[in-house]
């Protein structure tokens, strides 16, 4: 049985904080890093994909100067920018997201390590966490967000929190400069290119007979072929499944417009058809 993993985001005082009324919980499909940290793809100002590290230990949302320019956010005199839209690859709108336009010692070591996969392009923080509850199933590559109706308090201060010292943040952003040069000498890329990966449009869950189709997103490539849920997944491009995991390694090789052939199980009938994959964050 699959473990789910309820990730404990919210303070003592919002910990009965009930759903968003009328508000859906979104699935977020979501990859790990070399270290496991969890990756999400998002737009910012209808501009990305770009790349985040989903990490409750940061105070806010960070985006580094890049990005800012290119989403054509602007930062305040204290280096604060608020997106207008900031969208998680699966549809889930941030409202107010508020970002500090900054490139934290993590993004330096972690892109200078090469530890993503792909360039880390900024941090999602507690401040925009918390406005959720998020179960992962870590066997799988998607997560349910449920919007709550409560919202934490506002970002702490970036620097010398907690009541540390400028010191001490210097040597935490040598430190990251340190695992940069790191990475140079091992010969990893610090900063890989980004494309965008094809998306199905459709959730398995494994079943003892092998994956099934869970469900099917409206408008996308799954549906329009006529791709149903209770369908049993038997190959993907000729290849035979037994578990989801299988699948979903062969549907991540394709870039959007990659044509996937798929052969299916529907009521003891044999089905195939053949996905045109839509383009993904």
């Amino acid at each position: 049985m699959r473990t789910l993993v309820l990730m404990a985001m919210l303070a003592a005082a919002a910990a009965a904080a009930e759903p968003a009324a009328g508000k859906a919980a979104v699935e977020i499909p979501y990859k790990l890093t070399q270290p496991k940290h969890i990756l999400v793809r998002a737009k910012i100002n209808g501009k990305g994909p770009f790349n985040f590290i989903m990490d409750t230990g940061a105070p806010a949302l960070f985006f580094t100067e890049a990005v800012a320019a290119k989403a054509g956010v602007k930062p305040d005199e204290k280096g604060w920018g608020t997106c207008d839209r900031f969208e998680l690859e699966g549809g889930l709108l941030v409202p107010s997201a508020k970002g500090r336009v900054d490139t934290p010692f993590q993004l330096e070591g972690m892109n200078g390590m090469g530890l993503g996969g792909a360039e880390i392009h900024g941090l999602i923080g507690y401040n925009i966490l918390a406005r959720y509850r998020i179960t992962i199933d870590l066997s799988s590559d998607r997560m349910r967000w449920t919007p709550l109706d409560w919202n934490p308090d506002g970002p702490m201060g970036v620097r010398n929190q907690g009541g540390g010292s400028d010191a001490g943040q210097a040597s935490l952003e040598l430190m990251g400069s340190m695992m940069k040069g790191l990475g140079g000498l091992l010969g990893r890329k610090a900063t890989p290119a980004v494309a965008g990966r094809g998306q199905a449009g459709l959730v398995l869950r494994d079943e003892t007979a092998g994956p099934v189709v869970a469900s099917v997103l409206k408008g996308w490539p799954a549906e329009l072929v006529g791709i149903k849920p209770g369908d049993r997944l038997v190959k993907v491009d000729g290849k035979t499944v037994t578990k989801a995991s299988e699948a979903l390694e062969q549907v991540e090789k394709l870039p959007s417009g990659g044509k996937l052939p798929l052969a299916l199980e529907r009521d003891g009938r044999p089905v195939e058809v053949v996905l045109e994959l839509a383009e993904g964050y």
